[in-house]
């Protein structure tokens, strides 16, 4: 499903990379303002929809790129609001606990998920979709890195944008 809103014209390369992304893992390497966002969107509506038990997950360096997120899901996609979550340290850990069994689209930083994997509040195996904002980061040590090793670890069948 893709968007077809006024707001939002369709831009035929967003179609395209979103198309593949639901299909394959995709790095998307566009310039600021042409619709990585939107293009995020569409893909974590779609498997927010195909896949009723799993779990979808933004990620991203900083909370104003996660709340980025987190409004363009709501607004674009649709994605209902009491199905979602932004987890930040901030959130005791029985709580997140609590949210990852209750929620189905997640918005954090690359630190809180990879906490709740290290520590058992969230089943590697129930994540359907992984979208690394920022992907360029995913060097050496940094968080992405580990996340994602995790989640294979974990038997995760997921994809990564």
């Amino acid at each position: 499903i893709f968007p077809i809103d006024e707001r939002y014209p369709k831009r035929h390369y967003q179609f395209e990379i979103a198309q593949t992304a639901v299909l394959h893992n995709t790095l998307v390497g566009l310039p600021t303002g042409l619709g990585k966002t939107l293009i995020a969107a569409v893909v974590m509506y779609n498997y927010y929809r195909w896949f009723p038990t799993g779990k979808v997950v933004f990620m991203a360096p900083t909370l104003p790129l996660v709340h980025q997120q987190v409004e363009a899901c709501h607004k674009i996609m649709g994605i209902p609001e009491e199905h979602t979550a932004v987890l930040t340290g901030k959130i005791p850990p029985a709580t997140r606990k609590r949210v990852w069994a209750e929620r189905r689209a997640f918005f954090c930083t690359p630190e809180t998920m990879q906490k709740d994997i290290d520590n058992d509040r969230v089943d590697p195996k129930l994540v359907v979709l992984v979208v690394l904002d920022e992907a360029h980061r995913a060097r050496g040590k940094y968080a992405y890195n580990k996340i994602v090793q995790q989640l294979d670890d974990g038997g995760a069948q997921f994809r990564v944008l």
